[in-house]
């Protein structure tokens, strides 16, 4: 038996950052952040065939953030970690295609560490929303500076999973289309003073 499918889903994941987050925090002369991408800015989600639009597509490895995080020393304000944060871009409510639409939800982001980050806490797979959702969070009490090279987080992704297997529901009965949503991620520094 084939079974032939007369479009394809594709869900297309941009990753935007923060302009102030990219370069140094102008307002807050007490320290620098960066969050550096070292690969998956951009991630095709290509459900081709049925068994893709049934079981879902989950990245394990998508976007790779380096981490560069420094304290200034300026008295009042002590730094102590960060916590990211993700959301749909422009407040974008739905994952659009040229004729449809999905639900942000059906997008599931998790970060989890790869070096330099182990004390971290990941929070697990989030929906995608139009609000700030942390993904991870990491403390230090006795500051040293993160620099990018050695303090890495990975981003995975999951869309169209069962709700069995812990996703919002297959694309089984959606429209065809070519989706797109872009995601923001936010790096916001924590401690005393921030």
């Amino acid at each position: 038996m084939h079974v032939y499918l007369s479009k394809r889903f594709v869900v297309r994941l941009f990753i935007v950052l923060l302009t102030g987050i990219t370069q140094h925090v102008e307002a807050q002369e007490w320290n620098a952040a960066h969050l550096h991408v070292l690969y998956g800015s951009s991630l095709p989600l290509n459900f081709n065939t049925l068994t893709k639009i049934k079981a879902g597509i989950e990245v394990s490895i998508g976007t790779r953030f380096g981490i560069s995080l420094a304290d200034s020393s300026v008295v009042g304000h002590q730094l102590q970690g960060f916590v990211l944060y993700c959301r749909a871009f422009n407040n974008q409510a739905n994952i659009k295609g040229d004729a449809y639409t999905l639900p942000l939800n059906k997008i599931k982001l998790k970060a989890e560490n790869v070096i330099g980050l182990e004390t971290g806490t990941s929070y697990g797979y989030k929906d995608l929303s139009v609000d700030w959702v942390p993904l991870f969070t990491y403390t230090n009490l006795s500051w040293t500076d993160l620099s990018w090279a050695t303090h890495q987080l990975n981003i995975a992704y999951q869309c169209g999973k069962s709700i069995a297997d812990g996703g919002n529901g297959t694309l089984m009965g959606e429209e065809p289309d070519y989706y797109n949503v872009e995601i923001e991620f936010e790096l916001v520094p924590t401690g005393p003073g921030f």
